[in-house]
C-alpha cells in the first residue's frame, strides 16, 4: 500500500479545490449565470426599454404634428370654399345666416315655381277595370289554357262562366 503523508494529501486537496473553482467559473460563464453577465443583460434590457419609450414618444409627437397639419388643411379648404361661394354664388342663393347658425333656412331659399305644383304618388302600376285582375295577382297576364294545359276548351269555358272574377 501506498503511504501518503499529510503534506501530499493537503496539496492534493488544494489543487482539487482550485481546479473545481476554475471549472465552476468556466461552466457558469458558458451558462450565463455569472454576475457580470446578469448585469450586462439588465443593462441591455434597460437600454431596449428606453429606446422603446423614445420610439413611442416620437410616434405620438409625429401623430400630433400630422393632426395639426390636417386641421390646418381642413381650415384652409373651408376658407377656400367660403371664398368660392362668395365669389361664384349669386347673392339671393347665399345662406349667410346658415353660417351664422340660424335655425330657419326655409326663408333663405329663393321662391321656386316647383313649390306651387302639387305632387301625386308614383304611377308605376297599371290601372284595372272592375272585373279585371290586378297587376299584383299571381296570374296576371296568363291565360287559363297556359295555367291548365290538360283541360279541354269546353271545360275551361264552363268553369270561367260559373266562377265570377273577383275585383280588388
Amino acid at each position: 500500500m501506498l503511504q501518503l503523508d499529510w503534506m501530499t494529501l493537503l496539496a492534493a486537496l488544494v489543487v482539487a479545490l482550485i481546479v473545481g473553482i476554475v471549472v465552476g467559473r468556466l461552466w457558469a460563464r458558458g451558462q450565463g449565470d455569472d454576475t457580470g453577465s446578469l448585469k450586462r443583460q439588465l443593462d441591455d434590457l434597460k437600454r431596449q426599454h428606453q429606446n422603446y419609450q423614445i420610439s413611442v414618444t416620437e410616434h405620438f409627437n409625429r401623430t400630433t404634428e400630422l393632426i395639426d397639419s390636417l386641421t390646418e388643411s381642413y381650415n384652409a379648404i373651408r376658407t377656400h370654399l367660403d371664398q368660392g361661394a362668395d365669389e361664384l354664388v349669386a347673392p339671393e342663393y347665399r345662406l349667410e345666416s346658415a353660417r351664422a347658425g340660424s335655425e330657419d333656412l326655409q326663408g333663405l331659399a329663393p321662391d321656386s315655381e316647383l313649390t306651387s305644383v302639387s305632387f301625386s304618388g308614383p304611377r308605376d302600376y297599371a290601372p284595372k277595370n272592375g272585373d279585371e285582375e290586378g297587376t299584383l295577382s299571381e296570374t296576371y297576364g296568363l291565360r287559363r289554357a297556359q295555367l291548365f294545359p290538360d283541360e279541354d276548351e269546353a271545360e275551361a269555358e264552363t268553369t270561367a262562366v260559373e266562377k265570377p272574377k273577383k275585383s280588388r
